[in-house]
């Protein structure tokens, strides 16, 4: 855990230079991250005068990735977490996730190639489970209670990416 902190901190010490800013100062790291995810970046918004501005920045961590492979964590996900806290310190919370801004700080700052996804094999952190049989012209669908409940309600309506056609309800599995 102290080599991932000490990444971030690098990561974000070299940030601070290349761009001359003094934002994120200080980042939360936690350990909590669970599931397909290696790293996730995070920030409160905060009201200045008309503006909104990211504080309160954090970061959490996948112990499972960094236990499968510790060298592409600490080289990899870490700055590619903290490329979208000095997004956030930069651009307010405008920019798209793994957008330009992204992308360029990846790229300028940390001489990375951007990418949106690690290769680590991780465990789905739970199962989510799909009742609701719904068809199209072309196959069958499972869809989340979630899911059924907006299309029962109205809310949403939802579309095969092959066939196109709008799903409708078939059965439900006990």
């Amino acid at each position: 855990m102290t080599l991932i902190r000490d990444a971030a901190e690098a990561a974000l010490e070299k940030a601070r230079n290349h761009y001359g800013i003094s934002e994120p100062a200080q980042v939360e790291i936690d350990f909590s991250l669970r599931g397909k995810m290696a790293g996730q970046a995070g920030w409160r918004l905060h009201k200045v005068g008309r503006k909104k501005r990211a504080g309160d920045f954090r970061l959490r961590v996948n112990l499972e990735a960094y236990l499968l492979n510790p060298q592409e964590m600490l080289t990899d996900t870490v700055p590619h977490e903290v490329a979208h806290l000095i997004v956030a310190a930069r651009f307010g919370p405008g920019p798209k996730p793994h957008g330009p801004e992204w992308q360029e700080v990846m790229r300028a700052c940390f001489g990375l190639t951007p990418q949106r996804t690690h290769c680590l094999p991780l465990t789905a952190a739970r199962l989510v489970e799909r009742r609701f049989i719904y068809t199209c012209k072309c196959r069958e669908h499972r869809l989340t209670s979630i899911r059924h409940q907006r299309i029962r309600r109205g809310k949403s309506t939802y579309r095969c990416k092959t066939c196109g056609e709008t799903l409708r309800f078939q059965d439900q599995l006990l």
